[in-house]
């Protein structure tokens, strides 16, 4: 049995990790838009590679923010898309954005929902403003090979609030707006990247924003100290309008042709199951990620 990581404690940073790729369950049969999903201990989602090493562009979704219940003071659940980090060649990076439901100690009700971004491993998870359990959250990661830049976009269609974050490659620096109804509330405001390891930079030489892989993923963070917290207990939430879009011109579902693609159910290192991912609906552009009560 493998070896427990620590629990980070409540006042590290948290971190959305790039996957960790597993083997496929031997017992398990694949049916039409559900494969055989890997046991995973970071991610339970789907995730799209171009079968040709083409890079994506352009991945996003929409999802109603589920309701958690806290099993520990310092659980944490992460909803999110996002490109990069499932790279068989080590690559190191995830660009990425959604919503959070953060668990805070005061009791397994007390839980604080917020919008998020991140570019891993530059910065950590990055918190812009609260949302609500129901809430119509969508987001994208849009890539731009003209001037090198990601744009993480999330929006609370019942709130009326959006930001906009474009990380630019070049200079290292990111701008952030953020608006409510359309009206711009905060920024546009350009910060410089603040490395949060004296060797980390944007999309670093020695760890390359490679775009190639497209994710849909709920996840339970890490910290500062390499542990992951533990998973808040969530219920069902449904990906929708799940596309994404690569560098030659396919765009489409998760099934697109000219893409592969992997279910995950989160296992943790000592094997017990945490989520897991239902059959791909709706032409393969919809999904259920189910908390396990394993």
């Amino acid at each position: 049995m493998a070896k427990k990581a620590p629990h980070p404690t409540p006042t590290e940073h948290a971190y959305s990790h790039p996957g960790v790729h597993s083997t496929v369950n031997a017992f398990c049969q694949p049916k039409p838009n559900k494969p055989c999903p890997s046991n995973n201990n970071v991610w339970s989602g789907y995730v799209a590679s171009p079968e040709s090493g083409h890079q994506f562009t352009t991945v996003s979704a929409s999802w109603v923010q589920t309701a958690v219940t806290c099993p520990k003071s310092d659980a944490w659940t992460l909803f999110w898309v996002g490109i990069d980090g499932w790279s068989q060649i080590g690559n190191a990076t995830v660009e990425q954005g959604g919503s959070s439901a953060q668990c805070t100690g005061g009791g397994k009700n007390s839980v604080d929902y917020e919008a998020w971004w991140e570019m891993y491993p530059t910065n950590d998870v990055q918190t812009v403003f609260p949302i609500a359990v129901g809430d119509h959250i969508s987001s994208s990661v849009v890539y731009s090979s003209t001037d090198r830049s990601y744009t993480v976009s999330v929006t609370d269609a019942t709130s009326g609030m959006a930001f906009v974050v474009v990380c630019s490659v070049p200079d290292n620096t990111y701008t952030i707006t953020i608006s409510q109804q359309g009206v711009v509330t905060s920024g546009p405001t350009t910060t410089s990247f603040a490395a949060t390891t004296s060797s980390a930079v944007l999309c670093a030489l020695g760890s390359p924003c490679q775009n190639s892989s497209a994710e849909w993923i709920v996840e339970a963070p890490g910290g500062d100290s390499g542990g992951l917290y533990p998973l808040a207990h969530f219920r069902p939430v449904v990906f929708k309008s799940a596309f994404a879009a690569d560098s030659v011109g396919h765009q489409g579902p998760i099934t697109t042709n000219g893409w592969l693609f992997s279910a995950l159910d989160l296992t943790t290192v000592s094997g017990t199951n945490k989520a897991n991912v239902k059959a791909l609906k709706k032409r393969g552009s919809s999904f259920r990620v189910v908390w396990t009560a394993a």
